[in-house]
């Protein structure tokens, strides 16, 4: 009877060991996914971060009111902002409005700007 109770527990705990160590080394697994997954993130923003750069240095050369650049994580665009005399004596909350959608026309009215999306 003791000889069967001592296996029962020795394969219990063995059990355990081994549940813990693949438990464990699975963990380990989806960190390291995680974290290569983060590194081809940056990457891949670094990479966009130097084509928009080259965008906004190419519109510089082709026209003399490009006023600076950004690259949009969210979506995924490069943004070169250009100045425009457009809205000189534009009422621009007049114009737009104060509707959250039409905020970012009248942010470009207020600033003398208008943005490209590349």
């Amino acid at each position: 009877l003791i000889l069967p109770i001592t296996i029962l527990i020795a394969s219990v705990i063995l059990g355990g060991f081994f549940y813990a160590t693949q438990v464990n080394k699975q963990r380990s697994i989806e960190k390291q996914l995680e974290v290569k997954m983060e590194q081809t993130k940056k990457e891949y923003v670094a990479k966009r971060s130097v084509e928009c750069y080259d965008i906004y240095e190419k519109e510089r050369k082709e026209f003399n009111n490009v006023d600076g650049s950004g690259y949009d994580e969210i979506n995924d665009k490069c943004v070169v902002r250009y100045t425009t005399n457009d809205y000189v004596g534009v009422d621009c909350e007049e114009k737009y409005g104060k509707e959250l959608s039409s905020f970012s026309m009248q942010l470009e009215c207020e600033l003398g700007i208008f943005t490209k999306r590349f």
